[in-house]
């Protein structure tokens, strides 16, 4: 029987899990949000939620939960429905290769500040794919390009991909000093029972 720990990996999961789901509804949209619009946590919740969260419940949670706000932005509050179209469903895809990036940083990088680097490029990587998803998607199939083309998607992600992947980021690396900081009170916490 496992020990019984404030922090066992089901506990850890769902306290993940509302932090995200916390995170992405002050961040979603500017309507719901008191404050100054911050940049969206959207890319950034599904990676660590791909990091800490095995179920993939927690992957069609935080889909839902995005989609509710969404809707709640459109529906209630009468914001624009531009980007609510057919091709709002690669998020879908979108989001899983945030998600699976998550999962392979969990099984292939050590916490470490060796593995920064590399968790910067995965992160970067991961983004760029999420990217041509979304944005691609919504630029070949949202109905508000008269003629899609390669040469005329290629602004669109210059224009966009540099503010997500910036906000992306500056997410991951918040939920990084999360977990030095929870680990290194851990491990305090630690030296301390013995």
């Amino acid at each position: 029987m496992a020990p019984k720990t404030f922090f066992n990996a089901r506990r850890l999961e769902l306290a993940v899990f509302a932090v995200l789901a916390l995170v992405m509804i002050v961040t979603r949209s500017h309507s719901l949000s008191p404050s100054d619009h911050l940049p969206d946590t959207a890319w950034a919740s599904f990676f660590v939620a791909g990091a800490y969260i095995r179920s993939v419940r927690g992957f069609v949670g935080l889909f839902l939960l995005g989609l509710a706000v969404d809707l709640v932005v459109i529906r209630v509050l009468g914001m624009p429905d531009y980007c609510f179209t057919a091709a709002y469903w690669l998020l879908i895809p979108a989001y899983g290769a945030m998600w699976m990036a998550g999962r392979w940083a969990r099984k292939s990088l050590a916490p470490t500040l060796a593995s920064l680097p590399k968790l910067l490029a995965l992160v970067c990587g991961a983004s760029l794919t999420a990217e041509l998803i979304s944005s691609g998607g919504f630029y070949a199939f949202s109905g508000h390009t008269a003629a899609p083309s390669l040469a005329g998607f290629a602004p669109v992600l210059v224009r966009y991909w540099p503010a997500d992947l910036s906000a992306t980021l500056m997410w991951t690396a918040v939920a990084v000093a999360i977990h030095i900081a929870v680990a290194a009170s851990s491990a305090v916490t630690a030296d301390n029972r013995r």
